[in-house]
């Protein structure tokens, strides 16, 4: 059989229109929490929830917190991990708002207060650490440091391609998205540019993958709230970016780590240079043969560099 084989084996509409299922080992760890001041029930996982010590994780666009399936586990046996389905997004409500930074920015603060988590160790991928960063500039005192995994929004940004182009276009990008609905291997396909060789992952990933991007495709919440981020965010940037190179007030105060994929095909690996050369103090982890999805691809090495900003910003002693 090749890989995904069982769940391609699905076609039609039918098997695509389910609630998403977790991870299998994500499964024990899934909650709901309704947060009333933004008015939107949020999914997510709460791992070790008695840890005195909290990372944060905060998935890029047009995914959610299964992404970090690989991540959660292990440094759940150390710290309290908490991974949300942004609004709109995997599982969770859309927010009456629509999806922006600043909503989101408020729901993760009132997630947090919800849960209790005064401060903590914001993990971001690619969207997902454009949030970390605003919330580390903004309310500084509910972040003790910052991992961000092929993304910021202090970089400067690659040329946008035709696709993206086209998906900023309103009813364009909205046919272009449905119309994936009649090819699913179509739908898996797009899937490639994020990966630096998505049929080299495990077949239990594949045919995870195969079923949760046709999940996300059949969704008309999530396909709205997914152009709700991206116009949005096309807005929101370049005016950050401008008041980031002015005055990076509430930056440079946080311990900083970035990972980047050393094939990234959608986040230029010269970005994270470029980062560095504003930001001295942050340390760079470049992954070999990983590309956007690194935490997928290379798991490893983002444990191991995310722990390691842990045990430093909590003055851990390294076990041996």
């Amino acid at each position: 059989m090749t890989a995904g084989s069982a769940a391609r084996s699905e076609t039609g509409e039918k098997p695509f229109r389910r609630e998403m299922q977790p991870w299998r080992d994500l499964a024990p760890y899934a909650r709901c929490v309704y947060l009333p001041r933004n008015q939107v029930e949020v999914f997510l996982y709460d791992a070790n929830p008695g840890g005195s010590r909290t990372l944060l994780l905060i998935h890029g666009l047009g995914d959610e917190a299964d992404t970090w399936r690989y991540l959660i586990p292990p440094l759940a046996e150390e710290y309290r991990v908490v991974a949300l389905d942004l609004p709109g997004f995997g599982r969770s409500q859309a927010a009456p708002g629509g999806c922006s930074v600043p909503i989101n920015q408020e729901v993760i603060l009132e997630l947090m207060g919800s849960l209790g988590i005064g401060s903590a160790l914001l993990v971001g991928h690619s969207y997902g650490a454009v949030l970390a960063q605003a919330i580390a500039r903004d309310q500084p005192q509910r972040v003790q440091g910052l991992a961000l995994l092929s993304g910021s929004m202090l970089v400067k940004q690659a040329r946008i391609n035709l696709a993206t182009l086209l998906f900023m276009i309103p009813g364009v990008g909205e046919w272009l998205y449905t119309r994936m609905r009649r090819d699913p291997e179509a739908a898996y396909r797009s899937l490639e540019v994020y990966y630096h060789h998505l049929a080299d992952l495990p077949e239990e990933d594949c045919a995870f993958l195969y079923q949760r991007v046709n999940e996300r495709v059949w969704s008309d919440r999530q396909r709205k709230a997914f152009f709700s981020a991206l116009r949005n965010l096309a807005r929101w940037l370049p005016a950050q970016q401008r008041r980031a190179m002015r005055q990076q007030a509430g930056l440079k105060t946080h311990p900083t780590l970035v990972i980047w994929g050393g094939a990234d095909r959608m986040a230029d690996i010269r970005s994270a240079h470029a980062f560095i050369a504003q930001q001295a103090s942050a340390r760079l982890v470049i992954v070999a043969d990983a590309g956007h999805n690194l935490h997928q691809e290379k798991p490893a090495p983002v444990v191991n560099a995310i722990r390691e900003l842990a045990q430093v910003l909590w003055r851990e002693a390294t076990p041996a």
